[in-house]
């Protein structure tokens, strides 16, 4: 069972990279990488897509060796073979594809290949070890239902519960806001705090700056493989930490006009569509436009693009692509009139995982 109540005063280093390397054939990933931990600390570390950021978090939890450079987890030089090694010595990710089972509890998910074995597996046993571990998080999720029941956000607490019963000193979320609400978001800030307050050391990986500059205590930077510099998140600006990132300074003044010809043709058209979960939904695109959609998490936007791509049951309404009304029944459909879709859950709906990239990449293209 994992105890919070940390000492909040026992303050220092509990994880530190000196020099560490990484290479893959043909990239340099990281270059003698070095930061620090401290304990108690929230540690964004930000850079571009590319940076070497996932690479780092792969190294610190087992899942690759380190061509070069030394780990000082807590005092000890270290070396972790595996995941496994990582969580049991105190150190866990949440990573940005949650790594949960829909059709087993909560609780299962949480202690799947720990459960008390007798004749039959406790359930009882494992319901009231997690239980225990929410009323410590102060989220109010029942132990008992299958995960796939549960919100993208209450998911997200079930993955930091599960690295916090390996009594974890040190905990990574991996881009966890990017499927959440922002009520969702307020909520996991609230859980993070709380655990800072508990002397969990926590290294937050995102690229919404706003909530960087709100939850991190420092701000460490990561470009083309290198460590660049570490702010103190109350004495920097977003323009300081951009301008680290991109190498810099970058000027952007804010949009006043549209790119598009104000005669341009529409292309894409819809009229009142609706179905179990979208009502009524009319809008037109024009060629060379991009067109927001926004939400709040439920709102119906996923649910209107799956409808217009014919991954979901149209009740009624129109489509019609560049003036012609067009039946789209299924996403072969779609694919035949020129639509693309690009999914917000690649596992599930984006991927087909068991084959290979280049069959990924032109499986639309078989149609």
């Amino acid at each position: 069972m994992y105890n919070l109540a940390i000492d909040a005063a026992n303050t220092g280093v509990i994880l530190e990279v000196r020099g560490i390397d990484k290479r893959f054939p043909g990239v340099h990933a990281l270059k003698h990488v070095d930061f620090q931990l401290n304990k108690g600390e929230i540690l964004a570390i930000v850079g571009e897509n590319g940076a070497g950021k996932s690479t780092l978090m792969k190294v610190l939890t087992g899942i690759y060796t380190p061509d070069a450079g030394d780990i000082h987890y807590d005092g000890d030089k270290i070396t972790f073979s595996s995941p496994r090694e990582a969580r049991e010595a105190g150190i866990s990710i949440v990573h940005q594809e949650l790594n949960l089972m829909n059709h087993l509890s909560v609780a299962r998910n949480i202690y799947i290949g720990r459960e008390s074995r007798g004749l039959f597996l406790n359930d009882r046993k494992i319901n009231d070890a997690a239980g225990k571990l929410f009323e410590q998080l102060k989220v109010d999720i029942n132990p008992a239902v299958k995960v796939g029941a549960l919100t993208i956000g209450k998911q997200q607490m079930v993955e930091i519960a599960k690295a916090l019963s390996f009594d974890s000193k040190v905990l990574i979320l991996d881009e966890p806001t990017g499927a959440l609400t922002v009520a969702e978001t307020k909520e996991l800030f609230n859980i993070m705090r709380d655990l800072r307050s508990r002397g969990i050391a926590m290294i937050y990986i995102s690229h919404r700056m706003d909530e960087i500059m709100e939850i991190s205590d420092r701000i460490a930077v990561m470009r083309d493989g290198e460590y660049i510099n570490t702010f103190n998140t109350k004495q920097t600006n977003l323009d300081q930490i951009i301008q680290a990132m991109v190498g810099r300074v970058i000027y952007e003044e804010p949009k006043t006009f549209s790119h598009v010809p104000e005669g341009a043709p529409v292309v894409l058209e819809t009229k009142n569509l609706v179905s179990r979960h979208v009502k009524d939904v009319s809008f037109s695109l024009r060629k060379g436009e991009i067109l927001g959609f926004a939400g709040l998490m439920g709102a119906g936007r996923t649910e209107t693009v799956r409808l217009i791509f014919g991954a979901d049951k149209r009740d009624s309404g129109e489509i019609f692509i560049n003036g012609k009304n067009v039946n789209i029944k299924t996403p072969k459909d779609a694919v035949k009139n020129g639509l693309g879709y690009l999914s917000e859950n690649r596992k599930s709906f984006g991927l087909a995982l068991g084959l290979s990239l280049a069959d990924n990449a032109i499986i639309a293209s078989l149609y």
